[in-house]
């Protein structure tokens, strides 16, 4: 049996303690796309507020902490949320349950919604008002499909994705728990952000059709000759109506080694990407931000650097961006130009990861084990998982179980 191995190193910071081929398109404005579901009998209903990402949580005056509840043999007990008042400076107890729940709450402007990952019970999303009352509770299975995106009133959810799956969407009634296809093309990606009421997505433009073969050989002849676009796309269509940017899926040789573009975030009319740029093993791999006009010209913000870049949002915009090195932990803050606007060395003696304890280390070699196919050993003082593979399984699927357990992943090695 074929063995592959992977190491997936731990975010040096956590969040909390995680059909055909498509025609790509010549003009700004895209046609149509195939649907991956059939229409629901009565038009789905227009989204009416606003978009939240991931980082919308943080880009309030309230941040709610979602930690485990442990008992005196460190055992896992339950849930404990902690109401942050960035104003006031206090710090309060605001909802606790005997479930255990992903580490990222769901915050809207009107509740705070928590999705539960239990082992031995049925999963759900508790919903609660602003004075932490349990308002009511709808079945959801967490494992099954990731939340992407959400407003006041739904929840868009993707439950699988191209290459190597046929992309389904679904759009989940907050009120009410009914669901409708979220009719999004089969070659979606990803959904990594939102622009206003549209959704950014990314998919796989492909003389072949999704899924891929898991064969690693057939699948990446495949993709050598393959594109990710990124759309600006109708939510309630799932239809992308604007192209932002192409680049080929396995990166592309500049003439010095290979050049992978991921999706940074939107500020304005511009959306911003990183390019890992794996050089010759002496140089090893540098990070540059790539921005991407309106009117898709493409700029080099000249900005190159040895480690991870990432984004730093003020109410959902890309605002600066942050580099933490790895030893000793600096972390670099720099404008939308590329220019360095601070530098924070951390206290001599002290050195931070993203899992702190074993109960981190449990939730993330479980969120690993869950997925056929994977063999996980997590070591809490480097901060990485070490997983073997029995089969072929996408990068994406193993960053989307890391990130259920709370924690988000630096880098791959392969």
């Amino acid at each position: 049996m074929k063995r592959l191995a992977s190491i997936l190193a731990a975010a040096l910071f956590t969040l909390t303690a995680c059909a055909p081929a498509a025609e790509t398109a010549t003009a700004e404005t895209l046609p149509e796309t195939e649907a991956t579901a059939e229409p629901t009998s009565e038009p789905a209903a227009a989204e009416t507020g606003p978009l939240y990402t991931y980082s919308h949580r943080y880009a309030q005056d309230v941040v709610y902490d979602v930690m485990p509840a442990l008992n005196d043999q460190l055992n896992h007990i339950g849930t404990n949320v902690y109401k942050n008042d960035l104003n006031a400076g206090q710090v309060s107890l605001f909802y606790s349950c005997d479930d255990w729940c992903l580490a990222d709450p769901y915050v809207t402007s009107n509740a705070v919604y928590l999705l539960t990952l239990n082992r031995d019970s049925e999963n759900k999303i508790i919903a609660l008002s602003p004075d932490g009352t349990k308002t009511h509770e709808i079945p959801f299975d967490s494992y099954a499909s990731t939340v992407v995106l959400y407003s006041d009133r739904y929840f868009y959810c993707i439950g699988g994705l191209a290459p190597y799956d046929t992309a389904s969407g679904f759009r989940l009634d907050l009120q009410t728990g009914e669901t409708t296809p979220w009719d999004l093309p089969a070659e979606t990606a990803a959904a990594p952000d939102a622009a206003g009421n549209f959704a950014v997505t990314a998919r796989l433009i492909s003389d072949h059709p999704v899924p891929f073969t898991s064969d690693p050989e057939i699948a990446d002849a495949l993709l050598q000759n393959s594109m990710l676009e990124y759309d600006l796309t109708d939510t309630t269509t799932g239809k992308p109506t604007t192209k932002i940017a192409e680049f080929p899926y396995n990166g592309a040789d500049d003439g010095s080694g290979y050049v992978y573009y991921t999706y940074l975030g939107k500020s304005g009319d511009d959306f911003y990407f990183t390019g890992e740029h794996s050089r010759s093993e002496e140089e090893g791999i540098k990070m540059f931000v790539l921005r991407v006009g309106s009117d898709g010209t493409q700029e080099d913000l000249g900005l190159m650097v040895n480690v991870s870049l990432r984004d730093l949002r003020q109410n959902g915009e890309l605002q600066w961006l942050f580099a933490m090195s790895s030893n000793p932990g600096t972390l670099t803050v720099y404008d939308l130009q590329g220019t360095q606007i601070a530098r924070v060395d951390p206290p001599a003696g002290e050195f931070f990861t993203g899992m702190h304890c074993e109960h981190c280390v449990q939730s993330v070699t479980d969120s690993l084990n869950r997925i056929d196919g994977v063999s996980a050993r997590v070591d809490l003082n480097k901060s990485c998982a070490e997983i073997s593979l029995d089969r072929e399984i996408g990068e994406d699927i193993l960053i989307c179980a890391v990130e259920k357990a709370g924690f988000l992943v630096e880098s791959i090695q392969s």
